[in-house]
């Protein structure tokens, strides 16, 4: 049988005994507030949750529950054991908030995942506005220099905002750097 790759939250979230019998929808929330992450729609998210659920079901881990119903679905734990035997669980590595607050308090880790999730705002802003100065530039050529400011400024405040996600990630994701 092929390896099974679980999320580290997946298992936390398992081995807490809050999750008996549970819908995806609820399991979602639950992993949405573990991780903090509200930079993904629901929906995505919803998709990811399904895809791990599905092979924690095939490996034996959970089961679908007969509701009598298409949706929702709902899983309840069949042998949480098998999510401790090496052989088939091989859990992806890479830093976790449960990681991130060894080095910083909870508090402090949620107020810089939501400076970052403002700068990642703030970037995607930036960089629609170069596109768009540039795109002005090449259709009207003679308002070149009248925009040339606004765009050698809006490019500096991209280059700040990339700095302060870099180091808020650095912060969060405490790798050796080489």
């Amino acid at each position: 049988m092929k390896a099974l790759r679980v999320k580290p939250e997946f298992v936390s979230l398992l081995k807490t005994g809050d999750f008996d019998t549970f819908s995806v929808s609820h399991f979602r929330d639950a992993y949405l507030q573990l991780t903090g992450d509200d930079s993904k729609p629901k929906n995505l998210t919803s998709q990811l949750v399904k895809r791990h659920l599905r092979k924690l079901e095939e490996h034996g881990v959970l089961e679908r529950v007969d509701t009598g119903k298409l949706h929702p679905i709902e899983y309840r734990i069949k042998d949480l054991t098998r999510l401790d035997s090496r052989p088939s669980v091989r859990q992806h590595v890479e830093a976790t908030p449960e990681q991130a607050g060894k080095l910083l308090p909870e508090g402090v880790v949620h107020t810089l995942k939501l400076k970052l999730n403002k700068y990642r705002t703030g970037l995607l802003s930036s960089a629609g506005a170069l596109e768009e100065y540039e795109a002005i530039a090449k259709v009207q050529p003679s308002l070149k220099e009248a925009i040339q400011k606004k765009y050698d400024q809006t490019r500096e405040e991209y280059a700040k905002t990339l700095g302060k996600v870099r180091a808020i990630e650095s912060l969060l994701d405490p790798k050796p750097s080489l």
